[in-house]
């Protein structure tokens, strides 16, 4: 079957946000940095740039690790997705930067955070795409991701607290451990998937960061998952498997209702659900 075209929601206000970041730069020299509303004006435009930049991966599925980023042409993706490259193109190139080596060190890392369970689930995982199973790996993988939220969603919830939904679940506890403290936005874990309104919110949400509060370690992990979800979790709309067309990236929907073919889940997808896990097991251990 063939993927989807990517969305164009993120790359076009990245197209815009990066003219916007290129004035900026142009403009340091000769101004006085010492002005607190000078500072507060670069510090806003550099901080969604960032964030876009992470929409776009997270549109492609990845929320990669802060240290595969240094390794990564950036900039190569985002031309690639300029030029209307194929999601198959662009994956494959991704993927060639992670060596297994580098992803059994992934696991170590995310079993470290593991139950005694969910340590064999992921060896599981592991041993299944080793032997090129992808997608049984992945359901492991997607059902691993899936659990982690709602584990963390219950250690706090109330008795008429929803945690059926896996987005919900994440969204939820992004808002009680982030929002008010470091955000003045809400995360739109009650917005529909449909129509991009739930992608917009998640950018005006990120775009709300307080900078006068320091948290990078959580940024760096939180921003390029969010958004690596919200794809994951993207709407599904069954009439593409009639027309022979799968979601552009790797959908929980999809697997969850065996929707996909067998060879259409394939190794750059496995790695995505190795990098979200990886992710956001390490979000929730600095809670």
């Amino acid at each position: 079957m063939v993927k989807r075209e990517s969305n164009s929601l993120f790359l076009d206000y990245l197209i815009g946000n990066e003219n916007k970041f290129a004035d900026i730069c142009e403009q340091v020299d000769g101004i006085d940095l010492k002005q607190p509303e000078v500072l507060d004006n670069i510090s806003g435009v550099i901080n969604e740039n960032r964030v876009l930049w992470s929409a776009c991966l997270g549109e492609l599925g990845w929320c990669l690790p802060k240290h595969k980023e240094k390794n990564l042409n950036l900039g190569g993706v985002i031309v690639d997705l300029k030029n209307k490259a194929s999601i198959e193109e662009i994956d494959f190139k991704i993927s060639e930067c992670f060596w297994e080596r580098e992803i059994e060190a992934i696991i170590i890392l995310t079993e470290g955070h593991l139950s005694e369970s969910d340590k064999s689930k992921l060896q599981l995982a592991f041993s299944l795409y080793l032997k090129q199973e992808y997608f049984a790996s992945a359901l492991v993988l997607a059902g691993m991701i899936d659990s982690a939220s709602i584990n963390q969603a219950l250690k706090t919830s109330s008795e008429n607290d929803n945690v059926s939904q896996c987005w919900q679940c994440y969204g939820k506890v992004i808002q009680k451990s982030f929002s008010g403290k470091y955000f003045d936005g809400t995360f739109p874990f009650n917005k529909p998937a449909k129509n991009d309104e739930r992608g917009q919110a998640t950018i005006e949400y990120f775009k709300s960061i307080k900078h006068n509060k320091c948290f990078d370690n959580e940024k760096a992990i939180l921003i390029p998952l969010s958004f690596a979800l919200l794809k994951f979790y993207d709407n599904s709309d069954w009439k593409d498997k009639k027309n022979s067309k799968i979601p552009s990236s790797i959908n929980r929907h999809w697997l969850a209702h065996n929707m996909y073919d067998y060879n259409d889940i394939i190794r750059p997808d496995c790695i995505k659900l190795f990098c979200m896990l990886y992710q956001i097991t390490e979000l929730y251990s600095m809670l």
